[in-house]
Formats: C-alpha cells, structure tokens, sequence
C-alpha cells in the first residue's frame, strides 16, 4: 500500500463522522477555525486535510495550494479540476508584494467559430467541443515553482490518496449528481466513474476515481508539464479529436500561465486587490467599493431597503463597464486604466449615488459565463496567503473525460460570444474566454488582514462584494457577514431583457421583501444550494492570530495548523 492510501484511508472515518456533523446539525453559517500558525479554507472537509497536512510537513501556502486544488478537483469533481481553470492572488508576507496568476483555459487554434455559432447556446455549453484547453496544471505549476519548495511527488499525495482509495460523498454533493444524470450519464468514461452500475450515489457513498489517481501520480513523477507534453495530452487531444473537438498538440505544448499586475485600489483606509482582466469580478467588486466610498451609511442597517436599493443602482451602472470593457484583449491596461481612472470613478459615484439607471442593456453580451467554481484560501505559518478560484465553468463542465485520464473537462469555449458583432468578449481561436471569478485580498497599513472569494457565477463578485461591506462598512462580525441573507441583480444582456430584476435568497425579512417588490421585479431563490456560492474569508487580527471562515452554504471547512 503507497503513502497515499495509507493516510487516505485513516482519514476517511474521521472525516465521515464530519461529514455527519455538518449534514445533520444546524451551523452558523461560517464555521470558524483558529490558528497561530497555518490555516486552510476550501471546498470539501478532504481538500482542507491536504492543505493542513502539507502544512505541517513543512510546506509553504503555495505547496498547500497545490494539495488543496489536487483534492478538490477529486472531491468536488463537478466544480473544477484539472480539466479547468484557476486564478491565484499570492500575498508574500516578507515584502508585502501581492502577485496575480491567470490560468484560464484557452481557445483551441483550430477551433471554428462559424460551426459553434451554427448550434444553439445549449449545445455550446456541452461536449468535447465546448472544452478549451486546460490552464489548471500550468498555474499551480508557477505558483509552485515561485513560492513552493516541497517535491510534486509529495504533494500529489493526498489527492491521490482520495482518487484511489474513495472519499464519501456529502448530502449538498447528491444534489448535483442528481440534478445532472442523464447529462453525465451521455458520456460511457464519465458514466464509469460518477454514476457506477448506472444509478446515482447516495449520500456516503465512497466515491473513486483511480485512473485519475494514476493521471495525478505521473504529474507527480515528471511535475505539471507532464498534463501538456507527453501521454496525458495525448490522450485529451486523441478524445478531443473522436468526440468532434478541436484540441491540437500544439494547443497544448503552447500554452502558459500568465502573471498580470492586479487590480488595486484603495478604498477607506485599506488597500484592496483583485484579480485582474480577463476575470471580471473583481473589477465589479472594486467598482461597487468605490461608486459608494463616499455614501455615509451612518445608522443604516446593512439590509435595510436604502442600501439595497443604492447597491442595486450601484450594479446596474456597473455591469454595462464591465462587459463592455474587459476581456482578452491586448489593449486591456489601457482599458483598466481608463475605467479606474479618476475622472471614470468621479462620473460613476455621481450616478451610482444620484440613483439614476442607465439605458440600454449590455450590447452583445450574450456569453452565459461560468455558472460554478470553488474557492479556496491557504495562509502559511510564515504568512503567505494563497487566494485562488478555480472552475470547470458550468457544473461539470463539458461533461466529457478523455479515456484512462479520469480527467473531467471544463465547458470554458461557451463563455465566449458568438454574435456576428466583434466585441471584447467575441471567440476566436487562441483567446480566452472571460470568467466572474474575484478572488480578493485586502490589506492595511501594508498588511494583509482579508483574504476572500466565492463561486456562483454572475453571484461571485455581488456575493464578495456584499461580505467585504458587511466587513468594512459595517463592522459586522465575519460570521454574521457570511450568514446574511444576499441579494443579487441579474444582469439584461438584450434591450427585451429587465433592468430591475433583484434575486433575494431565502431569509429576507418578509416586509423588507414586501417594499422591494414596488420599485423591483422579485424572485426567491433557496438558502444552502449552489446558486448563491459560498464567501469563504480568512481574517488576520492585529496580535497576529488567523481566522478562517467556511461557507455552509456548500461543503466548506475551515482547520488551523
């Protein structure tokens, strides 16, 4: 028996009595974690082991990252993987320097963007030919050779643990297997491994993926360009190919991560970053921060119907920016710079704090974005954070594994627009796609003191967005931050589409509903499903000690070191 089985099966009793506790008693919305040393919040109880126990081995925050993305990619197959994508802001505690990775997947050189216009939106989003090529592995690849300094080989361990050797799945994991049946179930290698005898897993039912276990354990042995050069791409390009995709071996030898300045502003008394374009969420968090720095809230409540409405204003002026302006584009610094410019945030506030609506809708905006992710947060005994999200786009993503891979691909090349107008977000080969995605950091005084992010789609930044004010605007307490009821604004992506349209989730005090309802178009939507993400947030208080805070709305756990 290898390391990996060993230490995966003394945790699995372990973590199925958690699993019994986190399905079977009420919880406080975030549960909290405390440490001197090292902290990890992430996705599944599996992922925040790894990170814990790379932590204790010595590693660093980007050594833990690496364990935790493996796991979660294992034990939260339908949210991200390798098949997908990752986004990392680095805080480097000894200087103070915050460093931005982007690891979005990319357009295959030989995709056709007249045969993906000819389907329908619906067909786009599935199959091996929604899938662009991976940015996963090459992203933990630099994070690793940067900040880390433990081998590959130990740090796909515990992931490889889970893969061979089973993990249980949790109640909130059944739903989405439940929900997606006879879309997984259409693929015989996906069918294999999620859905064995062709039946859905009940609830503890041990799940395994060995052939992604051996994909992982090679990654080990030759390290991360072992996914793009060699047997493993091979494999994905040869099923691509088969299933009517347009993966090529260049696609795959060409590809890199990219390092980007991030998005930085300073907002009250603290510093924030985010990541930068072609991810839009944090541009969507800053710009929310800034249109309302110079609203005195005074005795408001954060839910009250005042501030609700001026955030809503606040996004309907926001959203067309956004859209219009960010992507993959290489005219994208000066874009940014435009749009955060003095002059653009002055124009902006004036509105967003007039409550004056802008006309029009989002014009070709029409790509869906990624509909779910993970986040992940991992702070090293030396105080290093790792701020990362990462996504197969939709759940499941393309829905498709390449054959003796164990690989679930990512939907990433529906993200893009398909409209026959050029715009920001317009496919083309070699491109990618743009993402919600905000992971945030947040310092004072040249330290951090926030870490945060959250999955759910077109949810992400509003949701972070509504946490950090809760956390600086109004003081509230992180759990108290996390557990307040969310609202959201859809975004009009066509003149037919509703300006107004305000998603509350379930919790809402019914007369504050009730006076939503006059000037807004109101729908509910359930608390502790996957819509409206899950913020998970580390905190650093002024005597040193960490704070991790989980998200019950998913399967989130926080552990010290």
């Amino acid at each position: 028996m290898t390391f990996g089985s060993r230490q995966s099966a003394k945790y699995i009793f372990p973590l199925f009595l958690l699993f019994l506790l986190l399905t079977c008693q009420p919880l406080p919305a975030a549960q909290k974690a405390e440490s001197k040393g090292g902290i990890v919040v992430s996705g599944s109880p599996q992922s925040t082991e790894a990170g814990i126990r790379i932590l204790k081995q010595g590693g660093t925050a980007a050594d833990a990252a690496v364990a935790v993305s493996l796991t979660l990619g294992v034990t939260e197959p339908f949210n991200s993987g390798l098949g997908g994508k990752l986004v990392v802001l680095y805080y480097d505690a000894a200087g103070g320097k915050i460093s931005y990775i982007e690891a979005l997947e990319t357009a295959p050189m030989g995709m056709s963007v007249e045969a993906m216009r000819a389907i329908s939106s619906s067909e786009r989003s599935r199959g091996w030919h929604s899938a662009a090529v991976p940015g996963c592995a090459a992203g933990l690849e630099v994070i690793q050779k940067k900040w880390g300094k433990m081998s590959w080989r130990d740090l796909v361990k515990p992931a490889v643990g889970y893969a061979r050797d089973g993990f249980p799945l949790a109640d909130k994991q059944i739903v989405e297997f439940q929900n997606k049946f006879e879309l997984v179930t259409k693929d015989p290698e996906a069918a294999k491994i999620y859905y064995p005898g062709g039946k859905v897993p009940t609830n503890n039912a041990i799940l395994k993926n060995p052939d992604l276990a051996k994909t992982m354990e090679l990654i080990g042995d030759k390290g991360p360009k072992a996914f793009y050069e060699g047997e493993i791409a091979e494999k994905l390009v040869a099923a691509s190919k088969k299933g009517g995709g347009a993966f090529a071996k260049e696609d795959f030898k060409n590809y890199k991560a990219r390092e980007f300045p991030p998005l930085v502003q300073d907002y009250k008394s603290y510093r924030i970053y985010a990541g930068a374009p072609p991810i839009t969420g944090g541009a969507t968090v800053l710009l929310s921060l800034k249109s309302l720095e110079a609203k005195d809230w005074g005795n408001t409540a954060s839910m009250s119907l005042g501030r609700i409405e001026q955030v809503a204003h606040a996004w309907q002026n926001i959203f067309p920016i956004v859209a219009s302006n960010f992507g993959d584009t290489p005219d994208q610094p000066e874009r940014i710079a435009k749009v955060f410019s003095k002059e653009s945030l002055a124009e902006l506030s004036k509105k967003v704090l007039d409550a004056a609506a802008p006309t029009g809708a989002t014009e070709g905006d029409e790509s869906p974005e990624n509909a779910e992710t993970t986040h992940f947060i991992v702070m090293d005994k030396a105080g290093n954070i790792v701020c990362a999200t990462q996504s197969l786009s939709l759940h499941w993503g393309a829905a498709v594994v390449a054959p003796s891979t164990g690989i679930l691909l990512n939907d990433s090349l529906s993200n893009f627009g398909f409209g026959t107008k050029k715009y920001v977000n317009s496919a083309e080969p070699g491109k990618r796609p743009r993402s919600t995605m905000a992971p945030v950091i947040v310092t004072e005084k040249g330290k951090a003191v926030i870490a945060l992010g959250s999955p759910a789609s077109e949810r992400i930044p509003t949701g972070v967005y509504q946490v950090l004010s809760n956390l600086i605007d109004f003081a509230m307490d992180p759990v108290a931050a996390i557990d307040q009821p969310r609202f959201h604004l859809k975004r009009s992506k066509s003149t037919s589409e509703p300006k107004n349209a305000l998603e509350l989730e379930e919790g809402f005090d019914t007369s504050l509903a009730e006076e939503l309802k006059k000037n807004w178009q109101t729908s509910f939507k359930q608390r502790n499903q996957y819509y409206f993400g899950s913020v998970n947030v580390v905190r650093i208080l002024p005597d040193g000690k960490r704070e991790g805070f989980a998200d019950e709305r998913r399967t989130n756990v926080a552990a010290g070191e």
